[in-house]
């Protein structure tokens, strides 16, 4: 038990007399964070048990030094059905059980996977490629979708999805990230329009996860390294638990790829000199260097574009988690029980730290980034034990995949005023169309 004299009158918005701050909440949750951040300081009440935090040196506090001190908190978990979320995956386990499930996954996610993902992305985006057409308008979304979807099947499991397949996953995927758009949460045997079409899309997915899990791949370590270390792992894993770490490494690692590609290529829209940057480095990389890692290391510029992209639209623009016991925070007691939330949107775009915070400006990650950020103010993957076990091969997929587009074309938003961001279980971009334009 935490001892006084801390603070138990967090400040925060009041809300409504019935729903507190639902409303505010579930209709802009952006802006209601930063809001809440600007107005009441480091340390917010958000509701009854819910506080937020946006001192970088507490979220560092939160996610390194006290993370076994707070149980993962998600929309999934809370939710606690198999039908509605994967109860049973790394991404939602705790304790003892997150670190066997993690030591089992970590050694496939070396740098030979990072080696092998440079290396298919370049051919995934040159079959991409050959089917735009100079002045054809196109929904950038849709397009990098299927390349992601495609790249990670194929890094991950060792066979590329067919186009049927991968046009029904990324279909059934849909309803599954829509999970968290809504914070009302009624029972159970409510049979919503969503909660159907939820478990139509999970019994599909199970279908799919069930034959490839009995795919020849499984069974080599070179051609599959994940889904070989799960399939063999120590324990081995119930059906369940198999099919909870599949469908979540699938969707995390389409997501959150699909959704980073298509931010940059709408920022480097806007800025058209960058662009112009991204594209130069490109050629000379490819032309000069093979494909694979050293190609990465060939795009230092591209690498600070796609960082700076992370920060500003994070796909992971949420990290929750539920107090084991009573805890302190910037002076105020947090009682056990609590979910503490901090946020990649508010963290990232804090004017105390960063300067000129709304502006794109790659080159603050040049010569190994600001100094002068606090730790805790830049974490698009996370920080901690916990940080993203795919953290490398995202980025070196994004980085790959960006300056192979740019390098080929000049992208023209068609509605550059209709982009916005869709807060669901990760940051989804919508309303990007584009014309792709020769140089």
């Amino acid at each position: 038990m935490t001892a006084a004299p801390y603070r138990t009158d967090l400040p925060g918005p009041s809300g409504d007399k019935y729903l507190g701050n639902l409303h505010a909440f579930s209709s802009d949750p952006l802006g209601f964070l930063t809001d809440c951040s600007r107005r009441y300081g480091d340390v917010v009440r958000l509701g009854e048990n819910n506080v937020l935090l946006t001192d970088p040196a507490d979220v560092e506090k939160m996610l390194v030094d006290r993370d076994s001190l707070f149980s993962k908190a998600s929309a999934d978990t809370r939710r606690g059905s198999r039908r509605q979320g994967f109860p049973h995956s790394t991404m939602n386990s705790d304790g003892d059980r997150w670190k066997a499930k993690r030591h089992r996954l970590q050694p496939a996610f070396g740098r030979s996977l990072s080696t092998k993902a440079a290396e298919i992305v370049d051919a995934q985006g040159e079959k991409l490629l050959r089917t735009w057409l100079p002045g054809q308008a196109r929904t950038l979304q849709d397009d990098i979708a299927v390349v992601t979807l495609r790249l990670v099947t194929q890094l991950m499991f060792g066979d590329e999805f067919s186009d049927r397949d991968t046009a029904e996953v990324a279909r059934l995927v849909a309803p599954i990230m829509d999970l968290s758009t809504s914070p009302v949460l009624l029972p159970e045997w409510v049979p919503t329009p969503r909660k159907l079409r939820i478990r139509r899309s999970m019994a599909r997915i199970d279908r799919t996860l069930h034959d490839l899990a009995a795919s020849p791949a499984a069974h080599d370590p070179e051609r599959a390294p994940v889904l070989h270390a799960l399939v063999h792992g120590t324990p081995a894993p119930s059906p369940e638990e198999l099919r909870d770490e599949l469908a979540t490494l699938i969707m995390a690692g389409f997501e959150t790829t699909n959704d980073a590609v298509v931010w940059t290529s709408f920022l480097l829209a806007r800025h058209p000199r960058i662009a112009e940057r991204v594209r130069a480095e490109a050629d000379a990389a490819f032309a000069t260097t093979p494909a694979g890692l050293p190609r990465m290391e060939a795009l230092p510029y591209t690498h600070a574009v796609v960082r700076e992209s992370l920060r500003l639209y994070s796909p992971v623009w949420l990290t929750s988690r539920d107090a084991r016991e009573d805890l302190d925070f910037g002076g105020y007691l947090i009682p056990a029980g609590t979910t503490v939330t901090v946020s990649q949107w508010v963290a990232h775009r804090d004017p105390r730290f960063w300067e000129e915070a709304e502006a794109f400006r790659p080159e603050r990650w040049l010569g190994g980034g600001p100094s002068s950020v606090p730790r805790g103010s830049y974490f698009p993957f996370g920080l901690g034990p916990r940080v993203c076990v795919g953290a490398a091969v995202a980025t070196t997929e994004t980085v790959h995949l960006v300056a192979d587009i740019w390098r080929r074309f000049r992208l023209e938003l068609t509605t550059p005023d209709r982009v916005h961001p869709r807060p669901a279980l990760a940051l989804q971009p919508v309303g990007v169309e584009v014309i792709p334009r020769p140089w």
